[in-house]
């Protein structure tokens, strides 16, 4: 095997800080996106919650199962928000180094750094998270 094959990590370039906050910019829009949508299917949800059904048992099913399909919904919008929240950190870190380059390990540390923050506080979801340096 060769030197490299064994380490590739060590010969990969820096990444551009430019790059890197362009990189956690399109992340932090794809969770916007992603938030509509998970808003527009509890919409949905819940105005069919609304609806009578026709018999009792009916109505008991498609309620339980609606109320789920809105609490998993809720939950995945409040598990966005923290993601977005972390990458938009990541694309301010990376802004406020835009002449200097960042190595792959480096935003991978980064990226740990705020992900362990955020574990830490999985109940706070209107804290900011900051990074250490």
């Amino acid at each position: 095997m060769s030197k490299s094959a064994k380490n590739p990590l060590a010969t990969r370039p820096p990444v551009d800080a430019l790059q890197y906050e362009k990189l956690a910019l399109s992340a932090f829009d794809l969770c916007d996106r992603q938030l509509s949508q998970l808003n527009t299917l509890t919409t949905l949800a819940a105005s069919i919650c609304r609806i009578p059904a026709i018999t009792s048992d009916e109505r008991h099913r498609r309620q339980t199962m609606l109320e789920l399909l809105v609490d998993t919904a809720e939950q995945y919008q409040r598990e966005l928000e923290c993601d977005r929240e972390l990458y938009q950190v990541i694309a301010l870190d990376a802004k406020g180094v835009p002449q200097s380059r960042i190595t792959a390990s480096r935003a991978t540390r980064l990226l740990a750094e705020a992900s362990q923050i955020a574990q830490q506080e999985p109940e706070s979801s209107g804290s900011a998270v900051t990074l250490q340096h």
